[in-house]
């Protein structure tokens, strides 16, 4: 279950993605949220740490997010991802859900899916 004090970390490659799906986050309230907007840096970090929660981005520089997802559930895989993109094709949502993804989001209306996302998880939000 997500609490407030769960760990979230965040891979976009787009900053300005990355940092409003953050706030979204703590606007909901959860306090302990990690943005990477480099590949190397959230694999070291990874390597060291475990999270609760996973926003990955699919199509990142030079990268395959689902690469990066099914790492993630090989090192840590009790944690949930959830795959996030503009590209909202059928075949990689399933190929993510078959990855081990607990949810797949558009960036389009990010705020909006993400809620609706947490409502399907009966998370209760604003969190105390």
């Amino acid at each position: 279950m997500l609490r407030k004090d769960s760990k979230i970390i965040i891979l976009d490659d787009e900053h300005a993605v990355a940092e409003f799906t953050s706030t979204t986050l703590e606007q909901i309230g959860f306090m302990d949220i990690e943005i990477f907007t480099s590949v190397k840096l959230f694999v070291d970090r990874i390597r060291t740490s475990a999270a609760d929660l996973f926003f990955l981005d699919i199509n990142l520089n030079q990268f395959d997010g689902l690469v990066i997802l099914s790492w993630v559930k090989a090192k840590q895989p009790d944690a949930k991802v959830v795959m996030f993109s503009g590209d909202t094709r059928k075949d990689l949502v399933k190929e993510a859900s078959q990855l081990g993804a607990v949810g797949f989001l558009s960036k389009f209306e990010l705020d909006k899916n993400i809620r609706q996302l947490l409502n399907k998880w009966n998370v209760n939000y604003p969190l105390v």
